[in-house]
């Protein structure tokens, strides 16, 4: 399991671009035991499939809407300090937004990966 975090990227969700605050991402895998008799006791594994969740904050704007369910078609995120940049494509699980009276509204965004996170470097 590996955990990301950074603090700039976009996400394109119901044709609408959004500026991320902050972002997070949580790459996971998942293993098959393959332990037998001629294992001698000593459990064996191998890869098994791979996946991904994340969330990010954004400013929003009223004029935009996001609802659960929707799908992120563009999601980039760019890791601070480094050339690494993540891409995908999510579908969104939770949105939360918040509102203060001295402040611009903020939205914090939920999202469970479709296909595959890539990794550049440029």
């Amino acid at each position: 399991m590996a955990e990301v975090a950074g603090k700039t990227g976009s996400i394109t969700c119901t044709g609408l671009t959004a500026g991320v605050k902050s972002w997070s991402l949580n790459l996971v895998g998942d293993t098959l035991e393959t332990t037998d008799y001629a294992d001698s006791g000593h459990r064996t594994y191998i890869a098994g499939l791979d996946g991904w969740t994340g969330s990010c904050e954004v400013n929003w704007d009223t004029a935009n809407t996001i609802s659960i369910g929707d799908t992120i078609a563009a999601l980039v995120f760019s890791v601070v300090g480094t050339t690494e940049v993540y891409t995908g494509e999510a579908i969104v699980t939770g949105i939360s937004p918040t509102s203060s009276v001295d402040v611009l509204v903020t939205m914090s965004v939920s999202f469970q990966g479709s296909g595959v996170c890539t990794l550049t470097s440029a």
